[in-house]
C-alpha cells in the first residue's frame, strides 16, 4: 500500500474510533460533545439602495428559537426616499408561514435582508420598522450604507465620556431636575403612540427577570418616555460557558442594563459583522449616541404571537463585547472592549421579623438610566421581601462608594401609604444622591458600589405637625420661651411637644419668622459646591425625618464664598466682599438659627408663625 494511502487509512480509522468513543460515552450518559462555532465569515457584499427595485426577492436571517439564525423569504415592495433625515427605507413583505401568523416580531430588529441579483446575494440592510396591528408581515429596511457610516463614526472614547471611569477636567450639564426623565434626550418613536397607523420602529423587547409585578409596573412607567417596554418574558443572564461565543449575521444580541438576581436586557438581531465590529437593530435603542453598555449573545426561547405586536422571549447568554454607538440607523458594538457595571447589594429586613434577605445585582453606568435602574433594583428587592400595599414605615441606609473619595453614607426615614414603592424610594436622599453625583459639573464621579439596607415595618409610625404657638404676640430679646408644637399621630390622640428656643438680644425690635418642620423638609445652611468633594460634603448634611427642626430666621447677613459659609461679618466687610465687577463674588443670605428635636415617629408637614421682638428697654 502506498504511503499516502496508508496515512489516509490511519487517519480515517482514528476519526471513526473517536466518533465511536463519543457515541458510546453519550449513550452511557457521559459528557456530550461541545459544539464549536465555525470560523467567522468575511463581510458580505452589499447592494446600494439606488439599485433596489420593486419585485426583487431574497431572504432574511433571524433566530426563531435557540441560537442559530434561520431564513425567511422576502420580496421588495418599493423604496421610500428620505424617510428619515438623509435616510431612505426599503419596504419589503414576507410570505413565510411563521411570519404570516405572527407578523413582524419585536426582537427581529436588525435581521439582515439579502436581495438576489445577477451577481449573487447582496446585503441590502436591516429589518427595522413595522406596523402595530398589521394584518400582513410588511416591514421597513434600513439601508446598509447608513449603518456602515455609523460603524465608521470616530469614537471619543471612555475617557472623554461623562459616564466613563476615567477622570478628566470636562464640565458637564447642570444637575438634573427632581424628575430625571424630564431632561432625558428622547428620540425613540413609540409604536402607534399617537393612535395613528404609521410605520414605526420595530420594538426592542426589554426582557426582564427576577422582578415582581409591582416593581415591573413602576419600571415600565419610568422607561416609557424612552420607548422601551419591559416584558417579563425571559430568563436572567446565564454565562455558564455553553452559549455562543461570538456574533454572526442573524444571531440574537442582548444589550444588558441589569444583571444578577434581577435582569433586564434589550434583545435584537445582528445585521453585519466585520472583525470585532458589530452592527445591529437597524434603529436606535435609546438614541443616546456614544455610550458604553455590555452586550451579550442571547438565546430565543420562543416567539409569543400577539394581536398588536408579537415578540421574542429571550435571555442573555454570554457577555462578548460593548455597545459603543446608539444612533438613528443602528447600534454599533465592539467585541474588543468590555464595559464594567456598578455592583448593588440590597439587604432587606423587618416586615414582621421575617428572616432578612440579600440581593445582588449590577446596573449600567449612565447619567439618566443609572438612578432609574438602581432604584428599581432596590424597590424590587424590598417588594419581593414584603409586597403588602399598606401603611409602611421604613429606614433606608445608603452607602455610595465613589472612586478617590470618602464613602457617602446617608440615612432616610419615610412613611408611605402604599408600601415600599420605587416612586417613594426615588424621593429619598440616598437615590437622589446618585443623580447629583452623576450630573455634577466638576469631574466624573465613578461609582464603585451601591449598598442599601432597608428596614421595613407595616405600621403607621408617623405624626403630622398641625399647629405651633408661643402664647404671646411679642417676645423679650434675650429670653428663652417654650414653643408648643401640636402633633397628630395616625390613629392616636394629638399631643404637644414643648421646644425651648433662644431669642438673641441682637433681634431687639425685629420681626422674626419661626418655622417648625419635619427634618427631611429642611435644607441645611450650605454654600454652593465648587468641587466634587464640596458636593459630597453638602450631601452628607441634612436632618432626619424622625426629627422636628425649628428655624429662627433673622435679618443678619452672612457670606457664601468658595464653598464655605462665613457669618457674623461687619457690614463694611460684606460690602468689600461684594464687588460688582466680577461674576465670582460672594452671595448673601439670611442666617437661620436652628434647633433639632429628635422624635420617635416619622414627622410630616411644617408650620410657621411670626412674632415681634420688643425694642430694648421697652
Amino acid at each position: 500500500m502506498p504511503a499516502a494511502r496508508l496515512l489516509y487509512a490511519l487517519l480515517l480509522g482514528a476519526a471513526l474510533a473517536l466518533v465511536s468513543t463519543e457515541a458510546r460515552a453519550e449513550k452511557k450518559g457521559g459528557p456530550p460533545t461541545v459544539a464549536v462555532d465555525p470560523p467567522p465569515a468575511a463581510p458580505p457584499r452589499t447592494i446600494a439602495v439606488d439599485d433596489v427595485r420593486p419585485g426583487m426577492t431574497g431572504y432574511g436571517l433571524t433566530v426563531f428559537r435557540g441560537t442559530r439564525p434561520e431564513r425567511f423569504n422576502v420580496k421588495v415592495i418599493d423604496v421610500l426616499h428620505k424617510f428619515l433625515p438623509q435616510q431612505d427605507l426599503i419596504l419589503i413583505e414576507s410570505d413565510d408561514a411563521r411570519l404570516k401568523h405572527t407578523g413582524i416580531v419585536a426582537g427581529m430588529s436588525g435581521s439582515p435582508i439579502y436581495l438576489t441579483t445577477a451577481d449573487g446575494d447582496r446585503l441590502a440592510g436591516a429589518l427595522a420598522y413595522g406596523w402595530a396591528f398589521a394584518k400582513d408581515p410588511i416591514a421597513g429596511v434600513t439601508p446598509i450604507a447608513n449603518m456602515l457610516a455609523e460603524g465608521d463614526r470616530p469614537l471619543r472614547g471612555k475617557g472623554a465620556t461623562p459616564v466613563a471611569e476615567a477622570h478628566n477636567d470636562e464640565r458637564f450639564a447642570p444637575r438634573p431636575s427632581p424628575d430625571v426623565l424630564a431632561r432625558a434626550p428622547l428620540g425613540h418613536e413609540g409604536a402607534g403612540a399617537d393612535g395613528l397607523p404609521r410605520l414605526v420602529q420595530a420594538a426592542v423587547p426589554l426582557s426582564v427577570s427576577g422582578f415582581g409585578a409591582g416593581a415591573l409596573a413602576e419600571l415600565t412607567e419610568w422607561l416609557k418616555p424612552y420607548g422601551v417596554t419591559p416584558v417579563a418574558a425571559g430568563g436572567g443572564s446565564r454565562d455558564d460557558g455553553t452559549g455562543p461565543t461570538r456574533f454572526e449575521p442573524g444571531s440574537a444580541i442582548a444589550v444588558e442594563l441589569i444583571r444578577g438576581d434581577m435582569s433586564a436586557a434589550g434583545t435584537g438581531t445582528v445585521t453585519y459583522v466585520d472583525g470585532d465590529k458589530i452592527l445591529a437593530f437597524g434603529h436606535p435603542m435609546f438614541n443616546l449616541g456614544e455610550i458604553y453598555l455590555p452586550v451579550a449573545t442571547a438565546e430565543v426561547h420562543t416567539i409569543m404571537p400577539a394581536l398588536s405586536t408579537s415578540f421574542k422571549m429571550a435571555s442573555p447568554r454570554r457577555e462578548v463585547g460593548t455597545l459603543v454607538q446608539d444612533r438613528q440607523s443602528c447600534i454599533v458594538a465592539s467585541t474588543g472592549q468590555r464595559s464594567d457595571m456598578i455592583p448593588i447589594v440590597v439587604r432587606v429586613g423587618g416586615a414582621g421579623r421575617a428572616a432578612p434577605r440579600t440581593f445582588h445585582a449590577e446596573v449600567i453606568r449612565h447619567r439618566f438610566l443609572t438612578p432609574i435602574l438602581a432604584s428599581s433594583v432596590v424597590a424590587n428587592a424590598a417588594q419581593s421581601f414584603a409586597s403588602d400595599v399598606a401603611d409602611a414605615t421604613f429606614t433606608v441606609r445608603t452607602a455610595l462608594g465613589v472612586k478617590g473619595q470618602k464613602p457617602l453614607e446617608l440615612v432616610d426615614h419615610a412613611f408611605a401609604t402604599d408600601g415600599f414603592s420605587q416612586r417613594t424610594l426615588s424621593s429619598l436622599t440616598g437615590v437622589k444622591a446618585i443623580g447629583e453625583l452623576l450630573f455634577n459639573p466638576f469631574q466624573p464621579a465613578n461609582l464603585e458600589r451601591i449598598d442599601v439596607q432597608v428596614d421595613l415595618e407595616y405600621r403607621a409610625d408617623v405624626a403630622e405637625i398641625t399647629s405651633v404657638s408661643l402664647g404671646a404676640d411679642t417676645l423679650e430679646a434675650g429670653s428663652h420661651p417654650s414653643l408648643r408644637v401640636s402633633l397628630r399621630p395616625y390613629n392616636g390622640a394629638e399631643f404637644v411637644e414643648s421646644v425651648p428656643i433662644a431669642i438673641p438680644a441682637s433681634l431687639a425690635g425685629a420681626l422674626v419668622k419661626i418655622e417648625v418642620a419635619a427634618g427631611n423638609l429642611v435644607r441645611p445652611d450650605q454654600a454652593p459646591p465648587e468641587s466634587l468633594r464640596n458636593l459630597l460634603d453638602n450631601l452628607r448634611k441634612g436632618y432626619p425625618a424622625r426629627s422636628i427642626v425649628v428655624t429662627l430666621q433673622t435679618p443678619d447677613d452672612a457670606l457664601a464664598l468658595r464653598g464655605s459659609v462665613v457669618s457674623d461679618l461687619p457690614s463694611s466687610v460684606l460690602d468689600t466682599l461684594r464687588p460688582g465687577a466680577t461674576t465670582r463674588r460672594g452671595e448673601t443670605f439670611k442666617i437661620s438659627a436652628r434647633q433639632v428635636v429628635p422624635m420617635r415617629q416619622v414627622i410630616l408637614g411644617k408650620q410657621e408663625i411670626q412674632v415681634k421682638v420688643k425694642e430694648a428697654g421697652n
